[in-house]
């Protein structure tokens, strides 16, 4: 019985020469295993020839050289094995992680049931795909690492989060890789969110930056957009009020989350983050990964960037599925009549989610807005900020941080407590107030 047809994990030769050289190169530059069997005609598929155990080793000795040398960059030493005991005599050689390799300078793929060379194109999509994954599992400059912050969330979780499995060590020496650095306390790496006045960046309201540990980033990032995610309320002839909030909460949550999860870190910028009146703007450095279009990433398509760092929030429960966090920001606004946009540049990826109470406010001269029922105001905000800082506030320290009356103080924290922001504790004159956790 024959053997199979050749195809791309599958090549016969009949002898073993120098063209053996182009079959390897092409191999490596796959996504999967690829066997090249010796002593198989490629044409009748049969076996032609058997190799004694003296012309076995001599051919391992001549790969082995081969795989030494400098004719193949960058090294694929450990992706190929040659299986001496085997009939016909096996070749596989695994897909490398630092692909494009090459062979004497020219880089070779398989198509089909050939070895031929790769486009510039092909070499520039491989360059691309190659870099998503060198930085989460390259070793960590910084190797005096610890996990306080890390710990204190899987043993308040009650989750098995075991290190070693999840790529924070290499396999050969156990250094510290970068996903290790990325989830440490001592990841410098950092996200930048500025709140300004009306639509341009002339006036700051508030500002804040994040460092450490990628889920203290997360965790404190979103924290923060809570507090500044307002709340519209309006009045109509119907019996309820309908409430809504300037952003969709899974739109802000699946944002942060892709901006600092899918970021390059190969890149020392800050994730940036900024609010306006009109709309939030996300910009993560480093392209849209793979060579990957919005349109194509808004159809489903995914290429990961670091994978490690995705595994280990996976883990962690901060996203559910690869692949659909774009779709949900989208899907979040439909039958608003606002969509968000995304603009992918060389260097960076920005994000602009329109403020769905935005046009509201310009048309407030035709909606009649109550207290209660109005979009938070400047005040509400430096109650919200103060106690993002403090534990608890007073009604007394409300009025000395507005300068305002003690009416207006209980009016303020009234509405805080009616939209759910903060929560008294407490009763008559020992009433403090914290922010609803």
């Amino acid at each position: 019985m024959p053997f199979p047809n050749e195809n791309n994990q599958l090549e016969y030769k009949e002898q073993f020469n120098e063209k053996l050289k182009k079959e390897i190169a092409a191999f490596l530059n796959g996504q999967m295993t690829g066997y090249i069997y010796l002593g198989v005609n490629d044409k009748s598929r049969q076996l032609t020839h058997s190799f004694t155990p003296h012309e076995a080793h001599q051919i391992e000795e001549t790969i082995s050289h081969w795989l030494t040398s400098s004719i193949y960059y960058p090294s694929p030493v450990g992706l190929v094995t040659i299986h001496t005991n085997n009939s016909p005599l096996c070749i596989s050689v695994i897909g490398g992680d630092y692909q494009p390799y090459s062979l004497d300078g020219k880089v070779y793929i398989r198509n089909n049931s050939e070895s031929v060379k790769a486009s510039a194109e092909r070499i520039q999509k491989m360059l691309r795909q190659s870099s998503l994954g060198t930085y989460d599992k390259s070793e960590s400059a910084q190797q005096a690492l610890t996990f306080k912050y890390l710990d204190i969330m899987t043993d308040a979780a009650e989750l098995d989060f075991k290190q070693n499995a999840l790529g924070f060590q290499l396999s050969n020496s156990h250094a510290y890789t970068n996903t290790a650095f990325l989830m440490s306390d001592q990841c410098d790496f950092s996200v930048k969110v500025a709140v300004f006045e009306g639509l341009t960046v002339d006036q700051f309201k508030d500002r804040k930056e994040v460092r450490g540990p990628i889920p203290k980033q997360i965790d404190e990032v979103l924290a923060f957009l809570k507090l500044n995610n307002q709340l519209s309320s309006v009045i109509t002839g119907a019996g309820q009020r309908t409430d809504q909030q300037s952003y969709p909460i899974v739109a802000i949550r699946e944002a942060v989350i892709s901006a600092i999860a899918h970021r390059s870190y190969f890149s020392r910028a800050m994730v940036q983050i900024e609010l306006f009146d009109d709309r939030l703007t996300i910009m993560s450095p480093g392209p849209l990964p793979g060579g990957l279009q919005p349109a194509a990433m808004l159809n489903g398509q995914s290429v990961p960037r670091n994978y490690n760092v995705l595994n280990c929030l996976f883990r962690l429960k901060y996203i559910e599925n690869y692949g659909t966090g774009m779709r949900r920001i989208f899907n979040s606004y439909r039958g608003t009549g606002q969509k968000p946009s995304i603009l992918a540049m060389e260097d960076f990826v920005k994000l602009t989610l329109p403020n769905l109470n935005y046009t509201q406010q310009s048309r407030v001269n035709n909606i009649e807005l109550q207290p209660k029922t109005t979009i938070v105001t400047l005040q509400l905000n430096k109650i919200t900020n103060y106690l993002a800082t403090h534990p608890t506030i007073t009604r007394i320290q409300v009025q000395e941080l507005l300068n305002v009356k003690e009416s207006s103080a209980n009016k303020y924290l009234k509405i805080l407590i009616d939209t759910q922001k903060i929560v008294k504790i407490g009763v008559t004159r020992g009433v403090k107030y914290q922010l609803n956790q």
